[in-house]
């Protein structure tokens, strides 16, 4: 049976707003944990949304993804895995909690177009099992709820329905339903359980999800070899 909820009332997602570092764009410093994941957590960590993967189809690794034209059309060959970390070591760049994909172009001046990248804002389905692995015995069968932002519904829904975004609520599963549901984009903006002992954001502009949480399920996440989980602080820049 389904017990996936949507709510009209927002009040449920208001704690997130209240204990987040608001942007302050005339005085931009720069976009950083504390702007999307509330604060009062003991650990904090980066998951990205999936490895990268390899297009067997491009042999030259010296070429970039500006090279193609934004119309060329464009078939893949997924070949292996590859984790930032393997990256990082191939490419002589610092691994570190500042780590990002970007990091690749910055050091490369472009994107290798053999690389595929991980979806930005948007968890692969096989990494959002591996996570709710690892939360499963911290969730305790408590009511779970998934926010998505208005970035995460417009243009999948009529436009009098986008509002201010849309609030579930359902057992810890219930996110494959709502993942499967067509006119939401996948993975959640924010999802946490009713205690609020821990909480995970994927924002619509990053490749990677941060969570915030106990000692214990940040040792879980990070001893996981499937999942690549960078600690980070609340402080740590997430932009470029």
């Amino acid at each position: 049976m389904i017990l996936i909820k949507r709510w009209n009332d927002l009040t449920a997602y208001e704690w997130i707003e209240e204990n987040t570092v608001s942007v302050d764009f005339e005085n931009w410093n720069g976009g950083r944990v504390g702007n999307l994941i509330p604060n009062g957590y003991t650990h904090y960590c980066k998951i990205m949304n999936s490895t990268f993967y390899r297009d067997q189809s491009i042999q030259d690794e010296t070429l970039f993804w500006s090279q193609f034209h934004p119309l060329h059309e464009i078939e893949m060959d997924l070949g292996e895995g590859i984790t930032l970390k393997e990256l990082a070591t191939k490419y002589d760049i610092l691994y570190d909690k500042k780590i990002s994909s970007k990091a690749i172009a910055k050091k490369l001046g472009g994107c290798p177009r053999y690389l595929i990248y991980p979806d930005e804002g948007h968890i692969n389905l096989d990494v959002l099992k591996e996570m709710t692995k690892v939360l499963a015995p911290f969730a305790n069968n408590k009511t779970c709820y998934f926010f998505y932002h208005i970035m995460k519904l417009i243009g999948r829904i009529p436009e009098d329905e986008v509002e201010n975004g849309h609030l579930y609520t359902g057992k810890l599963s219930d996110i494959f339903t709502i993942y499967n549901k067509g006119e939401l984009d996948g993975s959640p903006t924010y999802w946490w359980p009713e205690d609020r002992s821990w909480c995970l954001s994927t924002d619509y502009d990053l490749d990677f999800t941060i969570f915030g949480g106990s000692k214990r399920l940040f040792d879980a996440l990070m001893s996981n070899d499937k999942l690549e989980c960078i600690e980070v602080d609340l402080e740590t820049r997430i932009d470029e």
